[in-house]
């Protein structure tokens, strides 16, 4: 008769070290001899939030288990795909925002397989898990990046002889999603844009939205710009940093992406305002740091960017670019009448960088200039995103050729 497999039951114990951060947990293992008293097992550390915490709880049950069965236990698709991960961080040719992004799909990975061995994952199971997270509402161009990403950890392990073929190319219906229309302003918007930017009281806000808008940078981009990178004297910018969700300042998302850029004399003029201003206002009038940023809050530090977003939602909606679905009326602590506004719908910051391109190249700026002042890795990239303003360029060409011959 075939020995019963020990289990471990129940959820285990999660204790929160640092909250939202570091936890412990462990296990009650059962009794080392019949009938004597239930065990905890020892104590693990996890990183993460408590989410993370209870998936390493379900890996640590499959370890233990193993180990009581006397079974040599392989590594989990979850496992292997941490691993290839944290092999990734120490190659350094990723951005740190590529690694952020990615961070997103391998714990999508680990919640899904923890528990499935590399060399056991089936096509079905892929499939499977597609299906359930197809039902839980992920958007088809979410489970188009986690199929990638998966993809492409199977991938390596058909590499280095884990598994002899990778179960996600048979992998049928996750497809790349149509890309979104990129909208951007019209001519008139821009410049309508441009004179509500000039009229309002100047701040580090308006100053990252002047930015997007003449020269196309990213939010990142121009949150994180310093004093040292601009050179009024000459009408140049430097790109070499870039301000993350989180508040960190790095390199930016590629090698591309760092560039010099020329600004127009009459961002020169925007920008020594702000500079005179900024020195009043932090520095006694002695001229600003070298290192200070350009685009400062009120303390002269580095806006936060989701408090950026909501103030640009709001100034957005204000000067006609977008509204809100919902705004509530409420009253604050001192009785004081305040409103709170969501489901924001209109332009985003990323337009004002299609605006920069569609009007440059409705104004004969020919591609090359377009990728380098974008920072795109080739302009057959910049090409594709903005093949329709070229498709416009083409249909005037062909107007003007017609009235010349006609």
């Amino acid at each position: 008769m075939a020995r019963q497999r020990i289990t471990i039951q129940g959820e285990g114990s999660i204790t929160e070290v640092e909250r939202g951060h570091v936890y412990r947990i462990r296990l009650r293992l059962p009794p080392e001899k019949p009938g004597g008293k239930l065990r905890w097992s020892p104590q693990r550390t996890v990183h993460g939030n408590k989410a993370k915490a209870r998936q390493a709880v379900e890996q640590y049950r499959v370890e233990l288990e193993a180990e009581l069965n006397g079974e040599t236990l392989g590594l989990t698709v979850g496992q292997y795909a941490r691993e290839f991960h944290e092999r990734r961080k120490t190659i350094g040719a990723l951005s740190p925002l590529t690694l952020e992004r990615d961070e997103l799909e391998i714990s999508r990975i680990e919640q899904l397989f923890g528990k499935v061995l590399v060399e056991e994952l089936t096509t079905a199971d892929v499939n499977n898990a597609y299906a359930k997270l197809r039902k839980q509402g992920l958007s088809s161009s979410a489970l188009h990046k986690l199929h990638a990403k998966l993809r492409q950890i199977m991938k390596q392990a058909v590499r280095e002889g884990v598994i002899p073929h990778n179960p996600c190319d048979m992998i049928e219906g996750v497809k790349r999603p149509a890309a979104r229309e990129r909208r951007s302003l019209s001519a008139e918007q821009a410049m309508q844009l441009a004179r509500d930017l000039k009229e309002a009281p100047r701040n580090g806000r308006i100053v990252a939205v002047w930015l997007a808008l003449a020269t196309g940078i990213r939010r990142g981009e121009a949150l994180g710009l310093v004093w040292a990178n601009v050179d009024l004297d000459n009408g140049r910018i430097r790109i070499d940093k870039q301000l993350d969700s989180k508040g960190n300042r790095h390199d930016p998302k590629s090698k591309t992406s760092k560039r010099n850029l020329s600004i127009d004399e009459g961002t020169v003029a925007f920008l020594k305002e702000w500079r005179t201003m900024q020195a009043s206002i932090f520095n006694g009038g002695a001229g600003v740091p070298s290192a200070m940023p350009v685009c400062t809050n009120e303390h002269g530090d580095f806006i936060e960017p989701n408090v950026f977003n909501r103030w640009r939602r709001q100034w957005f909606a204000d000067h006609g670019l977008g509204g809100f679905k919902v705004v509530e009326e409420y009253a604050d602590k001192h009785g004081v009448k305040r409103y709170r506004a969501f489901g924001y719908e209109g332009f985003n910051f990323h337009e004002l960088r299609h605006t920069q391109a569609t009007l440059l190249i409705g104004g004969g700026a020919d591609i090359k200039t377009v990728q380098n002042r974008l920072g795109h890795s080739s302009a057959s990239l910049t090409m594709d995103i903005y093949a329709h303003a070229i498709e416009q360029n083409d249909r005037e060409a062909a107007t003007i050729i017609g009235s010349m011959l006609g």
